[in-house]
């Protein structure tokens, strides 16, 4: 019986890590994606058994307690260049600040445009913050933005952008790659206009990692299945005596 709650405990973290690469499969084209990395973490290795001409073989190892956590990648995306003076990107670390429905959020989304009000804004429409914390307006003027984050408007500072590095605990995905944090830490990167940030997703990592855990869950499948049908002749041959 133990073999089967082992079995069974395995394919739910199995099945919690399908999940996680495929988020993050689907997510591969969406600007400023923060790939989920899945750990996951258990005690006691046991064999998996398996009948095999007329004789049981070992075909892998699976663990009898095992939990998923799963932590975000912060590293920003590979850089794509746009030419649009609007669009910003962040080399090394870091993130844009905004105004979302859920509250301040953080994003590494920069496909920013100015709206009717002239105020700067995401993709989706949420007001993109300042150091102050407060809207930036720029009207129709064209602006640059240095490498710290200032923003420059016919020679003059006229905002900074709020920046931050965030630490890895406690995050919360709010969609449209928008996150929350309980921690901001100093800024450390670099702001770079006219290019966006891409998925930090690996096309090639994540495509290795659902193998592994498909070939673990089917490992586990035959673990169950053989569990089960013993279990089913010990039950019949109880019967019989």
């Amino acid at each position: 019986m133990n073999a089967l709650y082992t079995g069974a405990s395995g394919l739910l973290t199995q099945h919690q890590v399908l999940e996680s690469v495929a988020g993050n499969l689907a997510n591969q084209n969406s600007a400023g994606y923060l790939s989920q990395q899945p750990q996951v973490i258990g005690l006691l290795p046991q064999s998996v058994m398996a009948s095999q001409s007329k004789s049981m073989l070992p075909i892998g190892q699976v663990i009898s307690e095992s939990w998923v956590l799963s932590g975000l990648k912060l590293t920003p995306g590979p850089m794509r260049k746009t030419g649009l003076y609007t669009d910003l990107a962040i080399g090394g670390n870091g993130f844009f600040t905004v105004k979302s429905p859920q509250g301040v959020a953080y994003t590494q989304d920069g496909r920013f445009s100015v709206d009717s009000h002239g105020e700067l804004v995401t993709a989706t429409g949420d007001q993109v913050l300042s150091a102050q914390g407060k809207p930036i307006t720029l009207g129709t003027t064209p602006f640059t933005v240095n490498s710290s984050g200032q923003i420059m408007q016919n020679g003059k500072m006229v905002a900074a952008l709020g920046l931050t590095d965030l630490a890895n605990q406690g995050i919360q995905a709010v969609g449209n790659s928008l996150y929350q944090a309980p921690k901001r830490l100093p800024f450390t990167g670099q702001v770079v206009q006219g290019a966006i940030n891409l998925s930090n997703g690996s096309m090639t990592g994540e495509t290795m990692t659902m193998m592994q855990a498909e070939q673990t869950y089917q490992a586990l499948t035959t673990l169950v299945n053989e569990e089960s049908s013993r279990l089913k002749t010990a039950g019949s041959l109880s019967i019989i005596a």
